[in-house]
C-alpha cells in the first residue's frame, strides 16, 4: 500500500467516488454501485445458474462489466486467467480444511500438520509440511475408518496443474476413471489416489449419450454431466 501512496495514490475504503472498480472475485450483489464500470471474474459467461442473480443485478443497476474471462486474443484464446499458484494455494487450503473436517468428525489425521496457505512465508515451507504429512500417511497413520482418499482433478489447466503439484508431495498413485469404484472399495490407506478427469470422461449428449468435442464447444447446452452416476 505504501508504494501506491509514494506515487500519489489516494488510499481509502469508500469506493463511491470511483468510476472504475477493479477486483478479482464476484462482488456481493448488495455492494454493487449503480452506473459504474466493474472489472472482475463474474463466472456468468457459461450461464452458471448460481450467478444469474448477479448478472440480473448488473443489468438492473446499469453497470458496465468487463469480465476477464472474455478478454481474448484474435484466435479466441483467453489472455487473462488464473495462474498455477491459484491451484497451489487452493490445494494447500483444501488439505488444511480436510484435516479440520476429519477432526470434527472424530478422526485425528496427519493432515493436521498442514496450516492454511497464508500461514507460510513461501511455498517451500508449505510443501515441507505436506511432505511431513505424507511421511506419516506412508507409515499407515491414517485411520482405517476413513477409507482410501481420492482427489479428483477436472481438466489440465493452470489451476489443476498447481493443485496436482501440491498433492504430489504426498505418497500418491494416479488411477483411471474406470478404476475409481475399485479404489473406493479396496484401496490402500498408506497413500492417496488421484484421478484427472477430462470432458470426455463425464460429458454426454442428452439424446445419444455420446461425446463430440467440436460440437460441445459450439453447443454445450446439448450436453449433461453424468460423472455422479458413473
Amino acid at each position: 500500500m505504501q508504494a501506491y501512496q509514494n506515487v500519489g495514490a489516494k488510499i481509502q475504503e469508500d469506493l463511491s467516488e470511483a468510476p472504475v472498480i477493479i477486483g478479482v472475485k464476484q462482488v456481493p450483489i448488495d455492494q454493487l454501485i449503480p452506473n459504474r464500470t466493474y472489472c472482475f471474474f463474474s463466472h456468468t459467461i457459461k450461464a452458471q445458474e448460481a450467478n444469474m442473480p448477479l448478472l440480473d443485478a448488473i443489468l438492473e443497476k446499469n453497470i458496465r462489466l468487463l469480465d476477464y474471462e472474455r478478454m481474448c486474443d484474435r484466435q479466441g484464446q483467453r489472455v487473462v486467467a488464473f495462474g498455477k499458484y491459484a491451484g497451489v494455494a487452493g490445494m494447500i487450503n483444501i488439505l488444511n480444511g480436510l484435516g479440520l473436517r476429519l477432526l470434527a468428525l472424530g478422526h485425528h489425521t496427519p493432515f493436521m500438520h498442514i496450516g492454511p496457505a497464508h500461514n507460510y512465508r513461501n511455498t517451500e515451507m508449505a510443501r515441507q509440511s505436506i511432505r511431513d504429512t505424507g511421511y506419516e500417511i506412508s507409515l499407515g497413520m491414517m485411520p482405517k475408518s476413513i477409507g482410501p482418499l481420492t482427489f479428483i482433478f477436472t481438466g489440465t489447466g493452470n489451476v489443476s496443474q498447481g493443485a496436482q503439484e501440491i498433492v504430489q508431495e504426498l505418497p500418491y498413485e494416479y488411477v483411471s476413471v474406470k478404476a475409481l469404484k475399485k479404489v473406493a472399495e479396496h484401496g490402500a490407506t498408506n497413500k492417496i489416489y488421484c484421478c484427472e478427469v477430462s470432458r470426455r470422461d463425464h460429458l454426454v449428449r442428452k439424446d445419444s449419450g455420446q461425446y463430440d468435442a467440436v460440437e460441445y464447444e459450439e453447443h454445450p447446452e446439448r450436453y449433461i454431466s453424468v460423472f455422479a452416476h458413473k
